[in-house]
């Protein structure tokens, strides 16, 4: 059983606490400008828990486990890259112009998106990036106290022991460091994604969201190519790092915001 460096341990624990750190930060400066709209944040919360976490998931199943045909093709690399990117932009970009089509039926501004990007980039940070990062913590400390194998039997993934003791040997400060900048990335890309999304909204043009679907594949293709061993890990983290930094440098601030004492319940 491989054991986890204390100094690692520590190092995931921050990157898990700094995941969940951001989007309430980001909360905090945005509604400065804003007068965030809780109704705004929870639906786009919402839409990505359905839409990603459920919807998506269930097409995997069927198409990669219960499909033996389908489960047959998607083990070429090739396919297997273009299903990924393509499904996740499918999925969340309809999801994401549903819930803004909802939030255009109530008064609303410049705000709307901007809180429901947040809601949907917030929750994928904690669901995602917070708890991925603290379960491998949890994992560590049991390695290092021997009992993980045991934990792993009682609670019925025995048959995942050989890929846990895989994921910890492999664990390290520079990987903690590249998740952390992995998700401030995605976040800004999924505030980008919703500007996009609201556009085509306002202007009842769909061939735009055809186009963030594409954006959206072509923003998941460095983390699929990873997955099938194209890329390094450290040439992935990089690609996300310098999206973060030009998306940082010319999408924000975003302009315009809810007047002063309007209601932000509505």
């Amino acid at each position: 059983m491989p054991t986890v460096p204390l100094f690692t341990l520590a190092a995931h624990a921050f990157a898990a606490v700094l995941i969940a750190c951001v989007p309430i930060g980001a909360w905090l400066w945005l509604r400065r400008r804003f007068d965030l709209a809780w109704r705004d944040i929870f639906v786009g919360a919402g839409v990505f828990v359905v839409f990603a976490l459920v919807l998506e998931r269930l097409l995997h199943v069927y198409l990669l486990q219960l499909n033996p045909v389908t489960a047959q093709w998607l083990r070429a690399p090739v396919l297997f890259i273009i299903y990924g990117a393509l499904m996740a932009g499918l999925f969340e970009e309809i999801g994401r112009w549903l819930g803004l089509r909802f939030l255009t039926r109530k008064p609303g501004d410049a705000g709307t998106p901007v809180a429901y990007a947040l809601g949907h980039a917030g929750v994928e940070a904690w669901l995602v990036g917070t708890a991925s990062q603290a379960q491998m913590v949890m994992f560590g400390i049991a390695a290092n106290r021997g009992d993980l194998d045991t934990r792993l039997a009682a609670s019925g993934a025995e048959s995942m022991i050989g890929t846990i003791h895989a994921m910890l040997t492999q664990l390290s400060p520079w990987l903690a460091a590249g998740a952390a900048v992995e998700r401030i990335a995605a976040m800004l890309i999924q505030f980008t994604l919703t500007l996009v999304v609201w556009y085509a909204v306002r202007q009842r043009r769909f061939a735009i969201v055809v186009l963030a679907i594409l954006l959206h594949a072509l923003a998941d293709l460095p983390a699929a190519l990873y997955q099938v061993h194209v890329l390094p890990l450290a040439v992935t983290e990089a690609v996300y790092a310098v999206v973060a930094v030009l998306l940082a440098a010319t999408c924000w601030p975003p302009q315009g915001g809810r007047k002063v004492g309007e209601s932000s319940l509505r």
